[in-house]
């Protein structure tokens, strides 16, 4: 899946009004799979921005859950499955530190720690691999299961892990 990286200007050179404008322009709205230490399938919406105090440019988006069958899926310790449906919070990246997107692709820094796929493929294809999994799957294997998915079609090995 060839990816084209809209957030490629230098720190100094970004306009946080146009980075705004473009990630509203991709990813207001829609559908996506959220990953952090568990997967689940989300709508994004209310994207904003911040300026906060201590020179902080921060743009934040409100998350909320689509229902799917056999999401979510968590590591152990993160299990979110018997937290009332469906889950609603909000996310934030500092976009000072370099936010990284892509048509298809929103994530934090690493030290945060979340991303979102919009891939129709990659939705489609967690979509239909959460559907198989059993309801009392171990915590874990679906998410590790979902990573593996994904992996292989960002590396455009499809169908990996779908088994």
């Amino acid at each position: 899946m060839e990816e084209t990286v809209l957030a490629k200007a230098s720190v100094e050179a970004r306009d946080p009004l146009e980075t705004l404008a473009n990630i509203r322009g991709c990813f207001e709205g829609k559908e996506a799979i959220y990953v952090e230490k568990g997967a689940l399938r989300v709508r994004v919406s209310n994207i904003r921005y911040d300026h906060l105090r201590g020179g902080s440019e921060v743009i934040e988006a409100d998350i909320e859950e689509i229902p799917t069958s056999g999401l979510p899926v968590s590591l152990p310790g993160y299990d979110r499955r018997d937290q009332s449906r469906p889950l609603r919070w909000r996310i934030g990246t500092n976009i000072k530190v370099c936010p990284h997107y892509s048509r298809h692709h929103w994530s934090s820094p690493p030290y945060v720690g979340w991303s979102m796929y919009f891939s129709p493929e990659i939705i489609k294809g967690v979509v239909n691999l959460a559907s198989k999994f059993p309801h009392d799957q171990v915590l874990g294997i679906g998410y590790s299961r979902i990573m593996i998915f994904i992996s292989h079609q960002e590396c455009g090995t499809p169908n990996e892990g779908a088994r």
